[in-house]
């Protein structure tokens, strides 16, 4: 593993890391209205159930691209990472938010 690929990995756990109150942040100032917004959002796409993440297409087809680019931008990062983000994070982003995700039983 070259110089490049240790800093790249480097930086990704640390976006890892510091993903949960960055994507909250970015959701609260962007049009979306926060992670209640971005639940609303879901809800109303039929997608109720978060309790073990959401595909990243799910997340996409719901929020749409000009709020998937949006919060890319707000976070510095590509859509696709965003995406990523949202679908590893959103569930504890939701039970934070005292959102009750139901159980995939």
């Amino acid at each position: 593993m070259g110089l490049f690929d240790s800093l790249e990995s480097i930086a990704g756990q640390a976006l890892q890391a510091e993903a949960p109150p960055a994507l909250s942040d970015a959701l609260d100032n962007s049009s979306i209205g926060g992670v209640s917004g971005l639940l609303d959002k879901l809800n109303q796409g039929g997608i109720g159930a978060v309790a073990s993440g959401l595909a990243p297409e799910v997340i996409q087809d719901a929020l749409g691209d000009a709020h998937v680019q949006s919060l890319a931008g707000s976070l510095g990062v590509s859509p696709d990472q965003v995406l990523s983000l949202l679908s590893t994070h959103l569930p504890a982003l939701a039970a934070a938010q005292g959102a009750a995700p139901a159980s995939d039983s």
